[in-house]
């Protein structure tokens, strides 16, 4: 991927579109924005293999809306985090593929998982430092997407769309969990300092 980056960048050099003193920049964005393409090309393949298309879709919709804002735990390297990712795909259409939640279920672990990151979020990492004021946002913005994404899974679970409410529950069940996570990691980590 990093070649593949290099090789844009400097095609795109040659060609007189982006100036050489931007290379490092322009290296970097080619090779995040491959990452991300790859890692959503695999949800998406993950999805069609359990014949779960648009349940990995709504899935990958609403994590991806709580998580950059709540934070949480962070792999160490981008192939560990790729090889976390998939097996958290898997694990999350598993479940809802054989253990749907039933509405009572779902509720409760809304409600769980809704204050754990309602209390919770947003929680930095060691590569991700948040200053007084980045906690402030994000805590803000964090409680935005809760309540925006507890909305929605309340409205499909009023009008029947359990399945759909079950998707966005275990989202933010898993970036519950994900948050604890990195509470512990940062805990173990401040250890380790002294």
């Amino acid at each position: 991927m990093e070649h593949l980056a290099n090789a844009l960048t400097d095609k795109l050099i040659d060609w007189k579109i982006i100036n050489s003193e931007d290379r490092d920049l322009y290296a970097y964005g080619f090779w995040q924005g491959g990452i991300y393409i790859f890692n959503y090309a695999s949800v998406f393949l993950i999805g069609l293999l359990f014949g779960m298309l648009w349940q990995s879709v709504v899935f990958i919709l609403s994590y991806g809306l709580i998580r950059p804002v709540a934070g949480g735990y962070h792999a160490r390297t981008q192939r560990n985090c790729y090889l976390f990712s998939v097996l958290l795909i898997v694990i999350v259409l598993s479940m809802l593929k054989w253990f749907p939640l039933s509405s009572i279920v779902c509720i409760l672990v809304l409600l769980f998982s809704g204050a754990v990151i309602f209390i919770l979020a947003p929680v930095e990492d060691e590569n991700k430092p948040l200053d007084e004021t980045e906690q402030m946002v994000y805590r803000h913005r964090s409680r935005i997407v809760l309540s925006v994404l507890s909305a929605l899974t309340l409205l499909f679970l009023v009008t029947g769309l359990v399945p759909i409410a079950n998707n966005i529950t275990l989202s933010l069940l898993v970036s519950a969990i994900m948050l604890i996570l990195g509470i512990i990691k940062n805990k173990r980590g401040r250890k380790t300092e002294y």
